[in-house]
Protein backbone atom coordinates (compact mmCIF):
# COMPACT_ATOMS: atom_id res chain seq x y z
CA UNK A 1 0.00 0.00 0.00
CA UNK A 2 1.48 3.35 -1.02
CA UNK A 3 1.71 6.12 1.55
CA UNK A 4 -0.11 9.39 1.18
CA UNK A 5 1.63 12.10 -0.81
CA UNK A 6 1.68 14.70 1.97
CA UNK A 7 2.45 12.30 4.84
CA UNK A 8 5.58 14.22 5.92
CA UNK A 9 4.01 17.68 5.61
CA UNK A 10 3.20 19.60 8.79
CA UNK A 11 0.54 22.33 8.68
CA UNK A 12 -0.11 24.83 11.45
CA UNK A 13 -3.69 25.98 11.05
CA UNK A 14 -4.87 29.36 12.39
CA UNK A 15 -8.13 29.25 10.42
CA UNK A 16 -11.74 29.61 11.47
CA UNK A 17 -15.20 29.82 9.89
CA UNK A 18 -15.30 28.05 6.49
CA UNK A 19 -12.84 29.23 3.80
CA UNK A 20 -9.61 28.62 5.73
CA UNK A 21 -10.71 25.34 7.35
CA UNK A 22 -11.72 24.00 3.94
CA UNK A 23 -8.22 24.74 2.64
CA UNK A 24 -6.59 22.83 5.50
CA UNK A 25 -9.13 20.02 5.16
CA UNK A 26 -7.98 19.54 1.57
CA UNK A 27 -4.38 19.39 2.78
CA UNK A 28 -5.36 16.71 5.30
CA UNK A 29 -7.13 14.70 2.57
CA UNK A 30 -3.73 13.88 1.09
CA UNK A 31 -2.01 13.05 4.35
CA UNK A 32 -0.72 16.31 5.83
CA UNK A 33 -0.67 16.56 9.61
CA UNK A 34 -2.86 19.56 10.44
CA UNK A 35 -2.56 21.16 13.89
CA UNK A 36 -5.50 23.51 14.35
CA UNK A 37 -4.89 26.31 16.86
CA UNK A 38 -8.11 27.26 18.68
CA UNK A 39 -9.18 29.60 21.45
CA UNK A 40 -9.21 27.64 24.74
CA UNK A 41 -12.80 28.43 25.71
CA UNK A 42 -14.78 29.04 22.51
CA UNK A 43 -12.67 27.49 19.77
CA UNK A 44 -13.38 28.10 16.10
CA UNK A 45 -16.28 30.56 15.63
CA UNK A 46 -17.93 27.98 13.37
CA UNK A 47 -18.53 25.72 16.38
CA UNK A 48 -21.50 27.97 17.24
CA UNK A 49 -23.10 27.80 13.76
CA UNK A 50 -26.39 25.93 13.20
CA UNK A 51 -27.50 23.23 12.52
CA UNK A 52 -26.49 21.20 15.56
CA UNK A 53 -26.40 17.50 16.41
CA UNK A 54 -28.52 16.29 19.36
CA UNK A 55 -25.32 16.56 21.41
CA UNK A 56 -25.02 20.24 20.52
CA UNK A 57 -22.14 19.98 18.03
CA UNK A 58 -22.19 22.18 14.94
CA UNK A 59 -22.65 20.29 11.66
CA UNK A 60 -21.17 23.30 9.86
CA UNK A 61 -17.98 23.05 11.93
CA UNK A 62 -17.74 19.26 11.79
CA UNK A 63 -18.10 19.22 8.00
CA UNK A 64 -14.71 20.89 7.43
CA UNK A 65 -12.72 19.96 10.54
CA UNK A 66 -12.30 16.20 10.50
CA UNK A 67 -8.75 14.86 10.19
CA UNK A 68 -7.25 17.69 12.27
CA UNK A 69 -5.68 17.93 15.74
CA UNK A 70 -7.29 20.60 17.93
CA UNK A 71 -4.76 22.49 20.05
CA UNK A 72 -6.24 25.04 22.48
CA UNK A 73 -3.78 27.89 22.97
CA UNK A 74 -3.96 31.54 23.97
CA UNK A 75 -2.12 33.59 21.34
CA UNK A 76 -1.50 36.30 23.94
CA UNK A 77 0.03 33.94 26.51
CA UNK A 78 3.85 33.89 26.36
CA UNK A 79 4.20 30.16 27.09
CA UNK A 80 1.56 29.27 24.49
CA UNK A 81 3.16 31.65 22.01
CA UNK A 82 6.51 29.91 22.53
CA UNK A 83 4.87 26.55 21.80
CA UNK A 84 3.40 28.01 18.61
CA UNK A 85 6.85 29.18 17.55
CA UNK A 86 8.21 25.68 18.18
CA UNK A 87 5.53 24.26 15.88
CA UNK A 88 6.30 26.92 13.27
CA UNK A 89 10.00 25.96 13.30
CA UNK A 90 9.05 22.46 12.13
CA UNK A 91 6.06 23.38 9.97
CA UNK A 92 6.02 23.31 6.18
CA UNK A 93 2.82 25.33 5.79
CA UNK A 94 0.94 27.95 7.81
CA UNK A 95 -2.64 28.86 6.88
CA UNK A 96 -4.62 31.73 8.41
CA UNK A 97 -7.80 33.57 7.51
CA UNK A 98 -8.03 36.42 9.98
CA UNK A 99 -8.76 39.89 8.70
CA UNK A 100 -5.56 41.45 7.26
CA UNK A 101 -3.36 42.85 10.02
CA UNK A 102 -4.52 40.57 12.86
CA UNK A 103 -1.62 38.10 12.61
CA UNK A 104 0.85 41.01 12.47
CA UNK A 105 -0.57 42.40 15.75
CA UNK A 106 -0.02 38.98 17.32
CA UNK A 107 3.57 38.93 16.15
CA UNK A 108 2.80 36.10 13.74
CA UNK A 109 2.70 37.93 10.40
CA UNK A 110 4.72 36.56 7.50
CA UNK A 111 7.71 38.80 8.17
CA UNK A 112 7.79 37.53 11.77
CA UNK A 113 7.25 33.88 10.89
CA UNK A 114 9.86 33.70 8.12
CA UNK A 115 12.49 34.80 10.65
CA UNK A 116 11.64 31.64 12.60
CA UNK A 117 11.26 29.43 9.50
CA UNK A 118 12.54 31.01 6.25
CA UNK A 119 11.24 28.19 4.02
CA UNK A 120 7.65 28.13 5.30
CA UNK A 121 4.72 28.46 2.90
CA UNK A 122 2.46 31.07 4.53
CA UNK A 123 -1.09 31.28 3.15
CA UNK A 124 -3.48 34.09 4.05
CA UNK A 125 -7.14 33.89 3.02
CA UNK A 126 -9.47 36.88 3.39
CA UNK A 127 -12.53 38.46 1.84
CA UNK A 128 -10.72 41.00 -0.33
CA UNK A 129 -7.01 40.25 -0.01
CA UNK A 130 -4.30 42.31 1.68
CA UNK A 131 -4.08 45.10 -0.92
CA UNK A 132 -6.54 47.53 -2.48
CA UNK A 133 -9.14 49.91 -1.02
CA UNK A 134 -11.30 47.09 0.41
CA UNK A 135 -8.49 45.11 2.03
CA UNK A 136 -9.59 45.70 5.62
CA UNK A 137 -13.34 45.29 5.09
CA UNK A 138 -15.01 42.17 6.50
CA UNK A 139 -15.83 39.66 3.79
CA UNK A 140 -18.49 36.97 4.08
CA UNK A 141 -19.68 34.62 1.36
CA UNK A 142 -22.85 36.51 0.45
CA UNK A 143 -20.96 39.82 0.36
CA UNK A 144 -18.40 38.28 -1.98
CA UNK A 145 -21.11 36.93 -4.27
CA UNK A 146 -22.64 40.39 -4.41
CA UNK A 147 -19.45 42.24 -5.28
CA UNK A 148 -18.26 39.63 -7.79
CA UNK A 149 -21.00 40.21 -10.39
CA UNK A 150 -22.23 36.66 -9.85
CA UNK A 151 -25.68 37.27 -8.36
CA UNK A 152 -27.26 39.04 -11.37
CA UNK A 153 -26.50 35.98 -13.52
CA UNK A 154 -27.77 33.52 -10.93
CA UNK A 155 -31.46 33.22 -10.33
CA UNK A 156 -34.75 32.25 -11.87
CA UNK A 157 -36.18 34.09 -14.87
CA UNK A 158 -39.44 34.58 -12.98
CA UNK A 159 -37.97 35.22 -9.54
CA UNK A 160 -35.09 37.59 -10.27
CA UNK A 161 -31.46 37.32 -9.20
CA UNK A 162 -30.24 35.36 -6.17
CA UNK A 163 -27.31 33.90 -4.26
CA UNK A 164 -25.88 30.54 -5.14
CA UNK A 165 -27.45 28.24 -2.59
CA UNK A 166 -24.26 27.02 -0.91
CA UNK A 167 -21.29 29.11 0.27
CA UNK A 168 -19.41 29.04 -3.02
CA UNK A 169 -17.27 32.04 -2.05
CA UNK A 170 -15.92 30.34 1.07
CA UNK A 171 -15.46 26.93 -0.54
CA UNK A 172 -13.79 28.34 -3.66
CA UNK A 173 -11.49 30.54 -1.54
CA UNK A 174 -10.44 27.39 0.31
CA UNK A 175 -9.83 25.64 -3.00
CA UNK A 176 -7.79 28.55 -4.39
CA UNK A 177 -5.86 28.52 -1.12
CA UNK A 178 -5.13 24.82 -1.46
CA UNK A 179 -4.07 25.11 -5.11
CA UNK A 180 -1.82 28.09 -4.41
CA UNK A 181 -0.29 26.45 -1.35
CA UNK A 182 0.50 23.28 -3.28
CA UNK A 183 1.93 25.30 -6.17
CA UNK A 184 4.21 27.20 -3.80
CA UNK A 185 5.16 23.98 -2.00
CA UNK A 186 6.17 22.39 -5.32
CA UNK A 187 8.26 25.50 -5.99
CA UNK A 188 9.94 25.13 -2.61
CA UNK A 189 10.84 21.51 -3.37
CA UNK A 190 12.71 22.78 -6.45
CA UNK A 191 14.28 25.95 -5.05
CA UNK A 192 14.23 25.64 -1.26
CA UNK A 193 12.56 29.07 -1.07
CA UNK A 194 9.41 29.75 0.97
CA UNK A 195 6.52 31.96 -0.14
CA UNK A 196 3.71 34.21 1.01
CA UNK A 197 0.29 33.58 -0.54
CA UNK A 198 -2.47 36.20 -0.53
CA UNK A 199 -5.90 34.73 -1.38
CA UNK A 200 -8.99 36.92 -1.83
CA UNK A 201 -12.50 35.46 -1.92
CA UNK A 202 -13.53 38.20 -4.35
CA UNK A 203 -10.59 37.42 -6.66
CA UNK A 204 -11.57 33.76 -6.69
CA UNK A 205 -15.24 34.36 -7.47
CA UNK A 206 -14.37 36.85 -10.21
CA UNK A 207 -11.87 34.41 -11.74
CA UNK A 208 -14.55 31.71 -11.88
CA UNK A 209 -16.48 33.69 -14.51
CA UNK A 210 -14.07 33.95 -17.46
CA UNK A 211 -16.82 33.72 -20.09
CA UNK A 212 -19.02 36.37 -18.49
CA UNK A 213 -16.15 38.78 -17.86
CA UNK A 214 -14.74 38.41 -21.37
CA UNK A 215 -18.19 38.78 -22.95
CA UNK A 216 -18.46 42.14 -21.20
CA UNK A 217 -14.93 43.39 -21.85
CA UNK A 218 -14.96 42.33 -25.52
CA UNK A 219 -18.61 42.61 -26.54
CA UNK A 220 -20.06 44.89 -23.84
CA UNK A 221 -22.58 42.15 -23.05
CA UNK A 222 -23.96 41.93 -19.52
CA UNK A 223 -24.91 38.47 -18.28
CA UNK A 224 -28.33 38.09 -16.74
CA UNK A 225 -30.16 35.48 -14.72
CA UNK A 226 -31.37 32.58 -16.84
CA UNK A 227 -32.82 30.17 -14.31
CA UNK A 228 -32.15 26.52 -15.11
CA UNK A 229 -31.08 27.01 -18.72
CA UNK A 230 -27.65 27.51 -20.23
CA UNK A 231 -27.61 30.62 -22.42
CA UNK A 232 -24.89 29.16 -24.67
CA UNK A 233 -27.16 26.63 -26.42
CA UNK A 234 -30.75 25.43 -26.81
CA UNK A 235 -32.37 23.23 -25.75
CA UNK A 236 -29.92 23.15 -22.87
CA UNK A 237 -31.34 23.10 -19.37
CA UNK A 238 -33.93 21.61 -17.03
CA UNK A 239 -37.19 20.71 -18.75
CA UNK A 240 -40.29 19.84 -16.65
CA UNK A 241 -41.65 16.32 -17.18
CA UNK A 242 -44.80 14.53 -16.09
CA UNK A 243 -43.36 13.79 -12.65
CA UNK A 244 -40.31 16.05 -12.14
CA UNK A 245 -37.73 17.42 -14.58
CA UNK A 246 -34.85 16.28 -16.75
CA UNK A 247 -31.70 18.14 -17.74
CA UNK A 248 -31.10 18.06 -21.49
CA UNK A 249 -27.88 19.25 -23.13
CA UNK A 250 -28.09 19.73 -26.91
CA UNK A 251 -24.97 21.46 -28.21
CA UNK A 252 -24.18 21.41 -31.93
CA UNK A 253 -26.04 20.35 -35.04
CA UNK A 254 -25.32 16.62 -34.75
CA UNK A 255 -26.95 16.43 -31.33
CA UNK A 256 -29.82 18.63 -32.50
CA UNK A 257 -30.59 16.15 -35.29
CA UNK A 258 -30.37 13.23 -32.84
CA UNK A 259 -32.65 15.05 -30.41
CA UNK A 260 -35.31 15.73 -33.04
CA UNK A 261 -35.21 12.09 -34.15
CA UNK A 262 -35.33 10.75 -30.58
CA UNK A 263 -38.38 12.77 -29.54
CA UNK A 264 -40.21 12.04 -32.81
CA UNK A 265 -40.16 15.62 -34.08
CA UNK A 266 -37.90 15.58 -37.15
CA UNK A 267 -39.87 18.52 -38.52
CA UNK A 268 -38.16 20.73 -35.91
CA UNK A 269 -34.84 20.01 -37.62
CA UNK A 270 -36.14 21.52 -40.87
CA UNK A 271 -37.79 24.52 -39.19
CA UNK A 272 -35.82 27.66 -40.22
CA UNK A 273 -36.42 29.11 -36.74
CA UNK A 274 -34.41 26.26 -35.22
CA UNK A 275 -31.96 25.39 -38.02
CA UNK A 276 -28.69 26.49 -36.43
CA UNK A 277 -27.42 26.98 -32.89
CA UNK A 278 -27.69 30.79 -33.09
CA UNK A 279 -31.23 30.38 -34.50
CA UNK A 280 -32.27 28.22 -31.56
CA UNK A 281 -30.75 30.63 -29.04
CA UNK A 282 -32.41 33.62 -30.71
CA UNK A 283 -35.77 31.81 -30.80
CA UNK A 284 -35.40 30.05 -27.46
CA UNK A 285 -38.88 31.05 -26.27
CA UNK A 286 -40.50 29.56 -29.38
CA UNK A 287 -38.44 26.39 -28.97
CA UNK A 288 -39.42 26.05 -25.32
CA UNK A 289 -43.05 26.55 -26.29
CA UNK A 290 -42.99 23.32 -28.32
CA UNK A 291 -40.49 21.29 -26.28
CA UNK A 292 -42.02 21.76 -22.84
CA UNK A 293 -45.55 20.47 -23.63
CA UNK A 294 -44.02 17.42 -25.30
CA UNK A 295 -41.85 16.57 -22.29
CA UNK A 296 -44.85 16.91 -19.97
CA UNK A 297 -46.32 13.83 -21.65
CA UNK A 298 -43.81 11.36 -20.20
CA UNK A 299 -42.11 10.66 -16.90
CA UNK A 300 -38.47 11.57 -16.30
CA UNK A 301 -37.30 7.93 -16.37
CA UNK A 302 -38.94 7.42 -19.77
CA UNK A 303 -37.32 10.51 -21.24
CA UNK A 304 -33.96 9.58 -19.75
CA UNK A 305 -34.01 6.19 -21.50
CA UNK A 306 -35.05 7.75 -24.81
CA UNK A 307 -32.33 10.40 -24.68
CA UNK A 308 -29.62 8.08 -23.37
CA UNK A 309 -30.36 5.53 -26.11
CA UNK A 310 -29.96 8.35 -28.65
CA UNK A 311 -26.61 9.45 -27.20
CA UNK A 312 -27.95 12.78 -25.96
CA UNK A 313 -26.36 14.09 -22.71
CA UNK A 314 -28.99 14.26 -19.99
CA UNK A 315 -29.42 14.01 -16.25
CA UNK A 316 -31.85 14.18 -13.36
CA UNK A 317 -32.11 16.74 -10.56
CA UNK A 318 -31.18 15.15 -7.24
CA UNK A 319 -31.75 16.52 -3.79
CA UNK A 320 -28.92 15.97 -1.28
CA UNK A 321 -30.44 12.68 -0.07
CA UNK A 322 -30.62 11.34 -3.60
CA UNK A 323 -27.11 12.59 -4.37
CA UNK A 324 -25.71 10.83 -1.27
CA UNK A 325 -27.47 7.59 -2.22
CA UNK A 326 -26.52 7.42 -5.89
CA UNK A 327 -24.26 4.49 -6.83
CA UNK A 328 -21.72 6.75 -8.57
CA UNK A 329 -20.94 8.52 -5.29
CA UNK A 330 -20.42 5.15 -3.57
CA UNK A 331 -18.29 3.84 -6.43
CA UNK A 332 -16.00 6.86 -6.18
CA UNK A 333 -15.69 6.61 -2.37
CA UNK A 334 -17.14 10.08 -2.03
CA UNK A 335 -18.83 9.46 1.33
CA UNK A 336 -16.41 8.52 4.11
CA UNK A 337 -16.71 8.06 7.86
CA UNK A 338 -15.30 10.64 10.23
CA UNK A 339 -16.21 9.33 13.65
CA UNK A 340 -20.00 9.44 13.85
CA UNK A 341 -20.25 11.57 10.70
CA UNK A 342 -20.42 10.76 7.01
CA UNK A 343 -18.59 13.51 5.13
CA UNK A 344 -17.57 14.10 1.50
CA UNK A 345 -14.54 12.06 0.50
CA UNK A 346 -11.42 13.17 -1.32
CA UNK A 347 -12.29 14.32 -4.87
CA UNK A 348 -8.58 14.29 -5.82
CA UNK A 349 -8.02 10.80 -7.19
CA UNK A 350 -4.24 10.49 -7.62
CA UNK A 351 -2.91 7.08 -8.65
CA UNK A 352 0.18 7.26 -6.42
CA UNK A 353 -1.78 8.47 -3.38
CA UNK A 354 -3.31 6.07 -0.86
CA UNK A 355 -6.94 7.06 -0.38
CA UNK A 356 -8.28 7.11 3.16
CA UNK A 357 -11.49 5.15 3.70
CA UNK A 358 -12.12 6.91 7.01
CA UNK A 359 -11.15 10.30 8.40
CA UNK A 360 -10.31 11.22 11.98
CA UNK A 361 -13.39 12.40 13.83
CA UNK A 362 -13.69 16.17 14.39
CA UNK A 363 -12.08 16.86 17.76
CA UNK A 364 -13.44 18.67 20.78
CA UNK A 365 -11.66 21.92 21.67
CA UNK A 366 -8.09 21.19 22.71
CA UNK A 367 -8.35 17.40 22.47
CA UNK A 368 -4.77 17.13 21.17
CA UNK A 369 -3.20 19.94 23.19
CA UNK A 370 -1.30 17.71 25.65
CA UNK A 371 0.06 15.52 22.88
CA UNK A 372 1.19 18.56 20.86
CA UNK A 373 2.90 20.08 23.91
CA UNK A 374 4.95 16.89 24.22
CA UNK A 375 5.71 16.73 20.50
CA UNK A 376 6.94 20.33 20.28
CA UNK A 377 8.35 21.11 23.72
Amino acid sequence: MSSMILNDVLVIDFTQALAGPYCTLLLSYNGARVIKIERPASGDMLRSAAPFTPEGLSIFWASVNSNKESCALDLKNNDDLELIKNIIRKADILVENFRPGVMEKLGLGYDDVKKINPTIIYTSISGFGTTGPMAHEPGFDLIGQGYSGMMPINGDVDKDMGRIGFPIGDISAGMWGYMSTMTAYCGRLKTGVGAYIDISMLDGLFAMMPVEVTAYTKLNELGHYTGNIDPAAAPFGAIPTQDSAIIVAVLGEKLWLSFCQAVGKIEWYDDPYFKTGPDRIKNRAALQAVVQPLFKQKRTAEWQKILTDAGIPNGVINDIKQACEQPQIAARNMLVKAGDYLVPGNPMKISSNFEMKTFKAPETIGASTDKIRKDFK
